[in-house]
């Protein structure tokens, strides 16, 4: 299924969500009660309102170890001989797709393995004094609170303690104004008819298409991308709606209109017609709640940040694991079964035994890069909605690592919005996808921080001069860096199958949850995904 269905189905999890849930989250209290050292949010100094590199990816630890694996456990002093624990499943993988595998088999003996030192993959988020803000995945779209994702909403107490938004309200900055609502034509009055029509469409496709990724719909569009649907559906369309459209698959998929497939692009864009939700901290908040539930249901040790994994093979009936702890010292688990909740260029890496087609299917899967600056200002204010795109009036072209064109972000994120501004600091948060092959060497280098820093900086400031505030007003900016966080939902890629080849368990002890599983990267996939595999384990 494609995001607009994970909204909507109301696939039991019943039998998965049996362990009672207690205990209510009540915003930015709750945050500033409950961090500690490796939960998804991470707690600052007050003298840490500048980042001095990047956040997000630690890249030395794993280059290191996974550029050559037989090299580096030799050199930590070769594979142990026996095993430190027998469990039942382990996880290898703390984001999302991870710790929603751990929920919904928390009732078991299981090990989630994540080599970060913080859990939460890219959804983590920051406390800066009384304000907490994402420095990754933002927010999600309501679902029906009877399918899984609002169950489990419901399940951790937090169904009621978003900030919601719907589409009546969207905002964008165009001609340095605060222009609202955008669907109905606030840019050009004139032409609000042409934007309706796109709008009352794609809220149509919504409501009544079947996204299921073996669906119709995924048949007849996936092989177009958005840019070929959106002139077959409609001719001409207004270039504010073209404008918008291409920085939404910047700042969403990290592509743009030109190469993404209309069928994974549709699913994003006709969910958002309906009304978002966002928690302080973004989704941190959300992934934040499942590890404090799975540590209290399963113990402690059943998440170790920390813990990298190098090898995973089977023997028999059951897998072996083996890993560096956060110590630094190699251990071997036995489990009977793994689920790979990485992203599947790494999983190729430590399965040893996979077989060649389903390691060239996932040689030949994308992804992308992005980053993101959190600026703090010196005061509170009362921000415009929760999030806005930047609108010049002109279509941009589609960059490449040789035209990169002079856009840096695309869209805000008011990133203290879900507390409402009552904060000593409230955040602009700055979104960055960066919507072309080879951006990571780019963003490797040793001065790529303080060139983003710069520019983000000099591109903010008419914005805050929009909100009555001045560079004066900055108390700071944070820059993290997610180097190939997101698969590309390239056209086509669903239907030649080369995600569904990439995901195939191996052996029937080794299963895959991740985003990649089909190349849509959000939260509600990664949720279902691991819905999936805890289903497939639970027999």
């Amino acid at each position: 299924m494609q995001r607009r269905d994970f909204l909507k189905t109301s696939l039991s999890v019943a039998a998965l969500s049996s362990i009672p849930a207690s205990g209510l989250a009540k915003g930015s209290e709750w945050v500033n009660d409950q961090l500690t050292d490796d939960w998804p949010i991470a707690r600052l100094k007050d003298s840490e309102n500048n980042s001095i590199d990047f956040n997000g990816d630690d890249i030395n630890r794993p280059h290191d170890a996974f550029w050559n694996i037989d090299g580096y456990i030799e050199k930590k002093g070769g594979e142990p001989k026996s095993f430190s624990e027998d469990l039942d499943v382990v996880i290898v993988g703390g984001g999302i797709a991870g710790l929603s595998t751990a929920y919904y088999l928390r009732d078991k003996k299981i090990a989630l393995l994540e080599m970060d030192f913080r859990l939460g993959g890219n959804s983590k988020g920051e406390q800066y004094k009384n304000s907490v803000y994402s420095t990754g995945a933002a927010y999600l779209v309501e679902p029906d609170q009877t399918a899984p994702l609002g169950s489990l909403l419901t399940e951790l107490g937090i169904w009621d303690k978003a900030r919601r938004e719907n589409s009546d309200h969207t905002t964008v900055l165009y001609n340095n104004k605060f222009t609202s609502p955008f669907w109905k034509g606030a840019t050009d009055k004139a032409a609000a008819d042409n934007f309706n029509k796109v709008f009352k469409r794609l809220a149509e496709i919504g409501a009544e298409a079947d996204f299921d990724y073996n669906g119709e719909l995924a048949k007849s569009v996936d092989h177009l991308n958005f840019e070929q649907w959106l002139t077959k559906e409609f001719g001409d369309v207004h270039k504010h709606l073209l404008e918008y459209f291409q920085l939404y698959g910047w700042s969403s998929f990290c592509g743009s209109t030109d190469e993404l497939s209309a069928y994974q692009y549709l699913g994003f864009i006709c969910a958002e017609t309906g009304t978002l939700m966002a928690y302080p901290g973004g989704n941190a908040y959300v992934a934040h709640k499942m590890a404090q539930k799975i540590r209290k249901d399963a113990g402690d040790k059943s998440l170790r940040a920390g813990s990298i994994v190098l090898r995973v093979t089977t023997e028999g009936d059951s897998a072996v694991i083996l890993y560096e702890d956060a110590m630094g010292v190699l251990k071997k688990i036995r489990a009977k079964q793994v689920v790979m909740a990485c992203q599947k260029f790494v999983a190729k890496r430590l399965l040893p035994q996979m077989p060649k087609d389903q390691a060239d299917a996932i040689t030949m899967l994308p992804y992308r890069a992005y980053l993101v600056g959190n600026i703090l200002t010196k005061k509170n204010f009362q921000s415009p909605s929760y999030e806005l795109y930047c609108l010049k009036g002109q279509v941009p072209p589609s960059p490449t690592p040789m035209r990169r064109g002079d856009r840096s972000f695309t869209d805000i994120c008011f990133g203290t919005w879900a507390q409402e501004e009552k904060v000593d600091h409230s955040v602009l948060t700055l979104y960055h996808g960066i919507p072309y092959d080879g951006a990571r060497q780019f963003l490797f280098n040793p001065a790529s921080h303080d060139k983003y820093k710069a520019k983000y900086l000099q591109d903010v400031e008419p914005i805050l001069q929009t909100m009555n505030l001045s560079m004066n007003d900055v108390h700071g900016i944070r820059l993290t860096r997610w180097g190939h966080a997101l698969p590309l939902s390239r056209a086509g890629l669903i239907q030649d199958g080369l995600p569904q080849k990439a995901s195939e368990s191996i052996n029937g002890i080794i299963h895959f949850a991740n985003q990649d599983n089909w190349m849509n990267p959000c939260f509600e996939t990664a949720h279902h995904c691991a819905i999936e595999v805890a289903t497939k384990i639970k027999g």
